[in-house]
């Protein structure tokens, strides 16, 4: 598998995107998003309000001084920590709550909802050392769960009704990776993260960020790059 790099996906909803800034005290600090992909999925559950998805994004941090030909223009702080952090904001148009499903069902319920969405899968970073240092790498696997929308306890078939209330919807902030830039710059990719939202009855748009923090001895700064927002489509389920 060949790891892309930023500026290869330049056109279409994946594309890749960067944002550049001069801090006061004369460092260039440039983020990068790229290798952005989504693949919707049916939901395991089969559930109509539910939506389902494997979601990979990169992300690039580079940090250096803004004239480095001019000795005479040298950044005038020192880099104290630098962050490079990858995600994805879910977004739920509208969410139920208190529902009763009643009727003719084959599965009558009655179920209170609590909105919930959740995230799992594997990221890798690789990080580059200064003109003393070294290079360095690593991986994290895990699962992260945040409050969006919730799972409806059982099956609902189109002989029944369902009345309750709904609500505006939200949406969540899912980081997925985080690396510190030790050197001049630092790279993460996160692929196929499962993405999961349960209860969303108009529809669920992601969108991809990556943003880079950078603290001098005089100055914080932040830089956030986005994605194109995407809807979770439903595609075709065997019944």
């Amino acid at each position: 598998m060949r790891v892309p790099v930023p500026g290869q996906i330049r056109t279409g909803e994946f594309a890749d995107t960067s944002r550049e800034l001069i801090t006061r005290d004369g460092w260039k600090v440039t983020v990068s998003k790229f290798g952005e992909k989504l693949d919707s999925v049916p939901p395991l559950n089969r559930s109509p309000q539910s939506f389902e998805g494997f979601s990979s994004v990169g992300g690039e941090a580079k940090i250096e001084a803004a004239h480095p030909n001019d000795p005479k223009r040298k950044p005038t702080s020192k880099i104290k920590s630098a962050t490079l952090t990858t995600g994805v904001q879910v977004g739920c148009a509208v969410t139920a709550d208190s529902l009763t499903v009643g009727g003719s069902l084959s599965n009558p319920t009655t179920a209170s909802i609590t909105p919930t969405v959740t995230a799992s899968g594997t990221v890798t970073g690789q990080g580059q050392g200064g003109s003393s240092g070294g290079q360095g790498g690593g991986s994290v696997s895990g699962t992260g769960t945040g409050s969006l929308s919730g799972t409806l306890s059982d099956t609902v078939t189109e002989t029944g009704n369902i009345s309750g209330v709904v609500k505006p919807g939200t949406t969540k902030d899912i980081p997925y990776a985080k690396k510190a830039v030790v050197g001049p710059n630092a790279q993460v990719m996160s692929r196929d993260i499962r993405i999961a939202v349960d209860n969303c009855i108009g529809g669920v748009q992601i969108r991809t960020y990556a943003t880079v923090a950078v603290s001098t001895d005089a100055t914080d700064d932040t830089l956030t790059t986005f994605g194109k927002p995407i809807f979770l489509t439903r595609p075709e389920q065997n019944r």
